[in-house]
């Protein structure tokens, strides 16, 4: 009982520190006003790790793992495979709308085409 005590007395510091409130005071709040306090915490606390990692899965079945990798970079995942690192399917597929206009159109177009999308994509 020793080792609970001193695990809910260091719960309670960590949010102490960081919400500025106690832990009787944070659980006795309901759950969508704990997850507001959270989410403004998260807010003005975003990672100041510029190097974002991501976690890649490395082989299949039962043989798989994952690692974690800067986002951005080159990991052989099975195979052969090779895959850029957090790439979400609107970048992989601006990407390769980038790479048809370069390869159909000359220069000037190509580059025009590439900001006009840009420009659309923009919230």
């Amino acid at each position: 009982m020793d080792l609970r005590k001193e695990t809910l007395d260091r719960i309670s510091k960590t949010i102490e520190e960081a919400l500025g409130l106690t832990y009787e005071e944070f659980s006795s709040l309901d759950f969508d006003q704990q997850q507001k306090i959270l989410a403004q915490y998260r807010k003005k606390h975003k990672d100041k790790n510029p190097e974002e990692l991501v976690n890649v899965m490395i082989g299949y079945g039962e043989h798989s793992s994952f690692i974690k990798v800067k986002k951005g970079e080159t990991v052989m995942i099975r195979y052969g495979n090779m895959i850029e690192a957090g790439l979400t399917l609107e970048e992989s597929k601006r990407r390769l709308e980038d790479k048809i206009d370069d390869i159909v159109y000359s220069k000037p177009v190509a580059f025009v085409k590439k900001l006009k999308r840009k420009i659309q994509n923009k919230p």
